[in-house]
């Protein structure tokens, strides 16, 4: 049932290919833990410390720091493959790791006052305020109160990273930036009771009168390509790479893994099964269309993103800063390969009968999750295509982030 297939293991740097293997090996587990994971809401115990045993988390993490800094994208592979078994689990494992690439972008003080006494320290996100929120500019840094939501894996982590809005650097209006803050100035409160990636443990962060210093801040004005604050200690390409164009990568592997593992979970149960009139399902015609169909979806998807994932890189690697309709265009395949896995897994589902309503059917979970995957915001199809759409034609970009 779990195959690597030599497609996906071709032209893989050879770091990136060994964790692909571990990644491989603890799919049986990974799958016996899947319902439990779903059941407490997080990641379990023993799944986060094989995941950070493994060195999931510092794929793409600063070299100075003990980070692989592999190509942008190795996340998305390894979260793929995990989530072939449980989409709560890969979600998690390439958000997690993707921070570690976020924070090597911020000034080296910051990164210093995270890694520094702990290299295997881990940072969660959120940018999402849940209702009012400030951010004060004070002389030497912000001040931060109010409640932030959908912080995925929260729980395992030591430190955040938050969206909050602050004063122009020259203008009298107000900014995005990203605020890092360490584990002991914020409390986290079990909200996360979701029917979709019920598992990532995504709760609300509460900060009450924090104070942040100046140098944890990064402005995402500085992240839309080409050096960034972090670049004087990080001189990689792939701290270069536009941010907000490229985190989507970090989302939809979730949904390209529960697709492609549940085409073979169905298609292993449908081998020699029989309905109550002893016919053979595997040979109707309409199953096998259904799974062919299924497979397909699910494949183009994920052939969708590799010339993406390649242009991303190579593009930082030869200090190319993408245009604004590349940048829109990259985004809309990302968006696009998000909905294909939703038709995957909704020409699926009819096959699992009355048999999919119960509620621990692994396919089920999978259908459920890839239908929460989609509705994360720099996938939502409708969002990605509108904006797309204005800045084809000659319209100006409606995300000021990109």
């Amino acid at each position: 049932m779990f195959q690597l297939t030599l497609s996906e293991t071709a032209n893989m740097d050879s770091r990136l290919a060994g964790l692909m293997a571990t990644a491989h090996d603890m799919l049986p587990d990974i799958a016996a833990r899947a319902a439990e994971c779903e059941e407490i809401r997080r990641l379990p115990k023993v799944t986060e410390q094989e995941f950070r045993e493994a060195g999931f988390y510092k794929v793409v993490q600063p070299v100075r720091f003990g980070g692989m800094e592999l190509d942008y994208g190795s996340q998305t592979e390894l979260a793929a493959e995990i989530a072939r078994v449980c989409a709560s689990s890969g979600w998690n494992l390439s958000i997690t790791a993707c921070h570690a690439w976020m924070l090597g972008m911020f000034p080296g003080e910051a990164q210093d006052d995270i890694w520094g006494a702990n290299p295997d320290a881990s940072l969660s996100s959120s940018f999402l305020p849940m209702g009012p929120v400030s951010v004060e500019s004070e002389a030497d840094g912000y001040r931060i109160s109010g409640r932030w939501g959908f912080s995925s894996g929260c729980d395992h982590c030591q430190g955040v990273i938050l969206l909050g809005f602050i004063d122009e650097q020259d203008g009298p209006c107000k900014e995005p930036a990203f605020l890092m803050v360490p584990r002991e100035d914020y409390t986290i409160e079990d909200t996360w009771h979701s029917v979709g990636l019920a598992g990532t443990g995504s709760n609300d962060l509460i900060f009450d009168n924090v104070f942040v210093p100046g140098h944890r801040m990064l402005r995402i004005s500085d992240t839309r390509g080409g050096p960034t604050p972090g670049s004087a200690s990080n001189p990689g390409p792939i701290f270069q790479i536009p941010l907000y164009m490229a985190f989507p990568f970090n989302t939809v592997g979730a949904a390209l893994g529960a697709a492609r593992g549940s085409v073979d979970i169905v298609a292993e149960g449908l081998a020699g099964r029989q309905t109550v009139t002893q016919v053979n399902l595997a040979e109707q015609q309409s199953v096998q269309l259904r799974i062919a169909q299924t497979a397909a979806l699910a494949e183009t998807a994920w052939n969708a993103l590799q010339p993406v994932r390649q242009s991303i890189n190579a593009d930082a690697a030869n200090g190319i800063i993408p245009d604004i309709l590349t940048k829109a265009q990259n985004r809309l395949i990302i968006g696009q390969s998000a909905k294909l896995c939703v038709e995957a897994m909704d020409h699926l589902f009819p096959l699992l009968g009355g048999r999919g309503l119960a509620r621990g059917n692994a396919v089920q979970r999978a259908w459920r999750d890839v239908h929460a995957v989609a509705q994360h915001v720099g996938l939502v199809w409708d969002i990605q295509a509108g904006q797309f759409g204005r800045v084809k034609l000659g319209l100006e970009c409606p995300d000021p982030k990109l």
